[in-house]
């Protein structure tokens, strides 16, 4: 375990104290305290943190949010007076997991190839919603027998965007969502809690679906999730720099909403190494609603 300056250990961070990090986020940008490319930093952040410390300065100069980490003194879960977020909340018991133990050297190779802290969570089930990793049978060295090779692709990858929109349903176990949003290194899924309707839930994705956090419901229109084309987005997503004419080395995310009729809305922001921006919005189709390139 690490230490900080002072000496103290340091708490490693777990996927939920991640995932309540994040929906605190979602909850600042929706109030319009960060702009989509400060939320987009931000939880770039929060999904590679280690330690909790790491976690506590990438929400602490905002209004309105309360979010318990592991270590905090109090319970682990609480509103803020002004009705914020909810920092962590237990899975209900038909969807609680057990997590494994972590693929460590897989996942420090993955780590190294992709600049992203990867993690995988799943239960015992025999088809636990939360892996959705393809492993490869190839020949290993002399004596290792046969090695696998896990596959997991990128996120905003066709492949990947296959991968979340087909799993997202069986990791959630709901059929609809309020909003997806897709970044190149992982993905956040919300959907309003059947049970409780007052409350929004998320899930992370990182490979696998994993960490669970709530908030207050925003009352965001769903779409269905069987409605979500990968064939659709992903071309829109690979060729999005150049419709909006931004030039240079780019990042670029996704997020999906629901339009006015129920259907997905797909919006894809996109920004440059010299901070020029600009985003489209286009309907359920691959039609274009909007384009709007840097001003």
């Amino acid at each position: 375990m690490s230490a900080d300056p002072s000496g103290a250990r340091a708490i490693r961070a777990t996927d939920d104290d991640r995932t309540a990090v994040i929906t605190a986020l979602d909850s600042a940008l929706a109030s319009g305290q960060l702009d989509q490319f400060e939320h987009y930093e931000r939880v770039r952040a929060a999904t590679s943190a280690r330690d909790v410390d790491e976690l506590r300065p990438l929400f602490a100069d905002l209004q309105g949010v309360r979010v318990r980490l592991h270590g905090d003194a109090g319970p682990t879960s609480a509103l803020s007076p002004t009705g914020g977020v909810t920092s962590r909340w237990s899975a209900p018991e038909s969807r609680r997991r057990r997590p494994w133990g972590a693929l460590a050297g897989a996942l420090v190779v993955a780590a190294l190839l992709t600049g992203a802290f990867v993690a995988f969570s799943a239960s015992d089930d025999p088809d636990p919603a939360g892996r959705e990793v393809t492993s490869v049978d190839r020949p290993g060295r002399d004596g290792q027998g046969e090695a696998r090779v896990l596959d997991a692709p990128a996120p905003l990858s066709p492949e990947g965007l296959e991968r979340i929109f087909s799993s997202a349903g069986r990791a959630s176990g709901s059929e609809l969502a309020t909003s997806l949003v897709v970044h190149p290194e992982h993905a956040v899924l919300a959907w309003t809690d059947p049970e409780h309707p007052s409350r929004t839930l998320r899930q992370i994705y990182r490979g696998g679906w994993s960490g669970w956090a709530d908030s207050p419901s925003t009352r965001e229109q769903p779409f269905r999730l069987a409605d979500l084309d990968a064939t659709v987005i992903a071309p829109v997503v690979a060729g999005a720099a150049e419709t909006l004419g931004i030039a240079g080395e780019t990042d670029a995310f996704l997020s999906v909403a629901a339009d006015d009729a129920g259907r997905p809305s797909y919006t894809v922001h996109v920004r440059n190494d010299v901070h020029q921006t600009g985003f489209l919005v286009v309907d359920y189709a691959g039609e274009p609603v909007r384009i709007t390139p840097p001003g």
